[in-house]
């Protein structure tokens, strides 16, 4: 699959996975849900290699990318399902546009990719476009802290996770890494549901169990799928940049879909944060300029 294709489809996926992670959460335990999510997205990724033939590698070096990639996945989520309950999405929208800086952190510590400051410049401004877009949508309740502490805590699980499995993962094909991380995320939910909460979630209606699934099928095996490829071609940071766009992508589809407004704050904040990914991919562009002018001699 070409690149670019892969990164538009994750993030179209993560502009929905904001408000159906609502929903589901809305109907049942956030454990529940997550657990659902995790077992049904395993299912799908196994069945899925058995239609397509593909093999899934038990390798050690394989094993070893399982549990990295599925315990990053496993706590990361429950981070971010937890702080659903009390926070907007548009907030956790926010507190995961940190990701960029938090990946960069751990890619120069862990893997040696050294951000330049022209990088750093870009990452900032689309931070500064975050802010603009929704400092005036954040309203904080009693309890917003737990959901700005599971936020936060979800976005530094990612990003590491995201660094040690592009260290340890490169010779796993990406549906496989997907299948095998979804496969110890599940077993981790599940344990946490069956000893925190255990409760089947009666009260769920269609709408709740219909996240579940799109969250499960799109947002789990295709996404994931599609991240992990992007992973092994891409930079980790520009692969960080994704949580940059979607925020902005979710706005629009809420106001497409649901008749939200679109203040002058949300059209100066898109502008700084294309700005920002502009001036980011701005190295990038000088090295496929310079390897094109090096091919045309």
């Amino acid at each position: 699959m070409p690149t670019s294709l892969a990164y538009l489809g994750v993030v179209f996926v993560w502009s929905t996975t904001a408000l159906a992670i609502n929903w589901s959460v809305a109907g049942m335990s956030f454990l529940a849900a997550l657990a659902g999510r995790m077992s049904l997205g395993a299912l799908l990724a196994g069945l899925l290699l058995l239609v397509l033939r593909r093999p899934l590698p038990l390798d050690a070096a394989a094993r070893r990318t399982y549990l990295i990639a599925g315990l990053a996945m496993s706590s990361s989520m429950a981070c971010t399902y937890f702080g659903a309950r009390y926070i907007s999405s548009g907030l956790m929208a926010v507190l995961f546009g940190l990701s960029p800086l938090v990946t960069a952190l751990f890619a120069s510590a862990l893997i040696g990719e050294r951000p330049g400051r022209g990088q750093w410049l870009g990452m900032l401004l689309g931070l500064a476009g975050l802010w603009l877009i929704f400092r005036d949508r954040l309203s904080l309740g009693p309890e917003a802290y737990w959901g700005i502490l599971g936020g936060l805590a979800g976005n530094v699980l990612q990003a590491l996770g995201a660094v040690l499995t592009k260290r340890h993962g490169a010779a796993t094909p990406p549906l496989a890494t997907a299948t095998g991380a979804l496969l110890v995320s599940a077993v981790c939910t599940l344990l946490a549901w069956w000893c925190l909460d255990g409760q089947w979630p009666l009260a769920a209606e269609l709408k709740h169990w219909g996240a579940v699934v799109y969250l499960a099928s799109v947002g789990s095996v295709l996404a994931m799928s599609l991240y992990y490829l992007l992973i092994k071609r891409l930079p980790t940071a520009h692969v960080a940049l994704i949580t940059l766009i979607t925020p902005v992508t979710a706005l629009w589809l809420g106001h497409v879909a649901n008749g939200e407004t679109v203040s002058g704050g949300v059209l100066a904040g898109s502008a700084l944060i294309v700005f920002g990914l502009l001036v980011h991919q701005l190295p990038l562009w000088k090295q496929w300029a310079e390897r094109l002018s090096r091919e045309a001699e």
